[in-house]
């Protein structure tokens, strides 16, 4: 017997730690309702979604109101030509707003108001702090561009942000290969960590790239591609290692570089689930030679020694590496090879200033730049620096 329809449309998550997450949106306008980390349960959410339901459908809102700015903002020839995913995170920041402030007027939205808003977000500094950005630019919004009566200034407009730290992590060679291994079962996974590393682009570009953008020219594999977030055309020169992937037979027959099981295009979190998967596996694989090579786990017997030995197990896996550091990892070790600032933008697709700035932040930190420079220093010799003397 079929369940009976609601007008609530349920999605779940599994948490690292185990628990479930629920996130609620009504069905018929797919507006977001609520989610169960901010409070909210399944009959709180009924309720909602029930009264939007029974709801009269209205010309829109209130003129003045917050409802009307980003009415106005979500229909703008700059919005709607922004990258799919962009619009799909402002989209998820505004509604969210919106349900708190539909009918209020923009002047009512107080920079008490926001700092409110912003402070319900410190266990989620990353959030807050997007939310908060994405405000600031509605606000800009309706004063520059809507020049809404009465607001004159942006209370969103330099706020004390939530301090948080850029990533850092950066994967060595040793989990590198731990993951190819891992992934000797899955062939498209294999090809779509190369393409992340050796290409240095996003994932979401890397899920689109497609045979028809492969090309040969003297003798090497190049890949162009046109950069979802930026728009920029791209010519990749494929890597020696890269190139062993992409020769490699393609299942199911498509077109794709990187395609689902059935040879379709891949989700992204169906993709970033297989991924788990296989990290999940390389993970137990370190975590057994690093046992192994340890001699074993001390006895329960001992716990303090064998929670030590547990940390240096831990060590040796992957911890918290992710899709997304394999662009900077490809970054920094081209610039550890000598390539210059420029070469590194042609290749991501960044502006030079904002490579180098990756690059002031990463680099510092490894070694191997230090050690590269005092050995090209002993390879050059002992030589004498002559001062030039000072004009009088």
């Amino acid at each position: 017997m079929p369940r009976p329809a609601t007008g609530l449309n349920t999605v779940s998550r599994r948490r690292p730690d185990g628990t479930v997450e629920f996130t609620w949106y009504h069905r018929k306008s797919g507006l977001l309702i609520g989610k169960s980390r901010d409070g909210w349960t399944k009959e709180a959410a009924l309720e909602r979604a029930a009264s939007m339901d029974a709801e009269e459908v209205k010309a829109g809102p209130p003129s003045g109101s917050f409802g009307e700015l980003c009415a106005f903002y979500l229909s703008d020839p700059r919005f709607v030509r922004k990258a799919e995913k962009t619009k799909r995170d402002y989209r998820k920041h505004i509604e969210l707003m919106r349900g708190m402030w539909e009918a209020i007027p923009v002047t009512g939205i107080t920079r008490k108001v926001v700092r409110a808003l912003h402070a319900q977000y410190q266990d989620r500094p990353w959030q807050g702090n997007a939310l908060l950005r994405t405000l600031r630019l509605l606000m800009n919004f309706g004063i520059h561009d809507l020049e809404m009566p009465g607001l004159t200034k942006n209370p969103a407009d330099r706020p004390s942000l939530y301090e948080t730290r850029a990533r850092d992590q950066i994967w060595d060679q040793h989990r590198i290969d731990a993951f190819m291994e891992a992934a000797r079962d899955y062939p498209a996974l294999r090809r779509a960590f190369a393409l992340l590393l050796y290409t240095v682009q996003r994932p979401s570009d890397v899920l689109t790239m497609a045979r028809p953008m492969v090309f040969e020219r003297d003798g090497r594999i190049w890949i162009r591609l046109r950069q979802a977030k930026t728009g920029a055309l791209v010519d990749v020169p494929c890597h020696e290692r890269l190139s062993a992937e992409l020769v490699a037979p393609n299942s199911g027959g498509t077109m794709l570089l990187v395609s689902s099981p059935r040879g379709k295009p891949w989700s992204y979190r169906n993709f970033a689930r297989a991924w788990d998967r296989v990290r999940r596996l390389a993970n137990w694989r370190l975590a057994r030679a690093a046992i192994v090579a340890r001699g074993g786990l001390p006895p329960r017997s001992r716990p303090k020694e064998r929670e030590a030995a547990k940390k240096h197990v831990r060590a040796q896996m992957l911890a918290d590496l992710q899709r997304r550091d394999l662009r900077r990892t490809g970054m920094v070790q081209l610039a550890i090879a000598g390539a210059t600032t420029p070469q590194i933008a042609a290749l991501s697709g960044h502006s030079i200033d904002q490579a180098q700035k990756i690059l002031d932040t990463y680099l510092p930190r490894r070694g191997e730049v230090a050690l590269g420079g005092i050995e090209k220093w002993e390879d050059g010799g002992d030589r004498v620096v002559v001062l030039a003397k000072k004009r009088r």
